[in-house]
C-alpha cells in the first residue's frame, strides 16, 4: 500500500470506528463501505478499488455473502443506532430535518417496491422513494426506502416513529 493510500484508508477506517459503525463487526462490510466512499461503483468493481488502495480484496462471493448478512442481521439498524448516538452526543438532536427524493428505474414492470408514482420529473418508469433524516449539521441519522407510489407526506410518521423507537433511554 502506498503512503497516500495508507493515509487515506487509515483516516477513513478511523472515522468509521469513531462513528461507531464498527458495531456491525464485519470486516468485509467495512471494506465495502470505505471503498464506496473512495469511489462509488458496482459491487464487482469495488474489488478493483480495494486492490488499488492496497487493501486485501475479498472474493465476489464473499461480497455477496456479506450483503446477505446485511439483511439477515439488520446492519441498517445498527448503523442507524450509531448515527443516532453520534447525533445525540454532538447536536443533541434538538433539530432534525427530513427530505425525500425519487429514484427511477428503466424497467418495464413494477414489483413490490418499484412502482409508478409521482416523481419530480413526471416520468412513467417504476421508481422508489428514498427519505433521509439529518441532524442540524446535516449529519445523516436514518435513511428509509418506500414504494414509488407512496405519497411523501405519508412517509414522515413511520420514519420519526422508527427514530424514536431506536433511541436509547437517556
Amino acid at each position: 500500500m502506498g503512503a497516500r493510500s495508507e493515509l487515506l484508508w487509515d483516516t477513513l477506517a478511523d472515522a468509521y470506528t469513531r462513528l461507531g459503525f464498527d458495531a456491525v463487526r464485519d470486516a468485509t462490510f467495512a471494506k465495502l463501505v470505505l471503498a464506496h466512499i473512495v469511489e462509488p461503483t458496482s459491487k464487482a468493481d469495488t474489488l478493483r478499488v480495494l486492490g488499488e488502495l492496497g487493501v486485501s480484496v475479498p472474493s465476489l462471493r464473499t461480497v455477496f455473502r456479506c450483503l446477505a448478512r446485511c439483511q439477515e442481521h439488520d446492519y441498517r439498524r445498527r448503523i442507524t443506532d450509531a448515527c443516532l448516538a453520534h447525533g445525540r452526543s454532538t447536536t443533541g438532536l434538538a433539530l432534525i430535518m427530513y427530505d425525500c427524493t425519487t429514484v427511477y428505474f428503466e424497467a418495464e414492470k413494477e414489483d413490490g417496491l418499484r412502482k409508478v408514482g409521482m416523481g419530480k420529473e413526471s416520468r412513467v418508469d417504476p421508481q422508489i422513494l428514498v427519505c433521509l433524516l439529518v441532524d442540524a449539521t446535516g449529519f445523516p441519522l436514518a435513511v428509509h426506502c418506500f414504494e414509488g407510489n407512496k405519497a411523501q407526506a405519508k412517509t414522515l410518521l413511520p420514519v420519526v416513529t422508527d427514530l424514536i423507537e431506536g433511541l436509547p433511554e437517556a
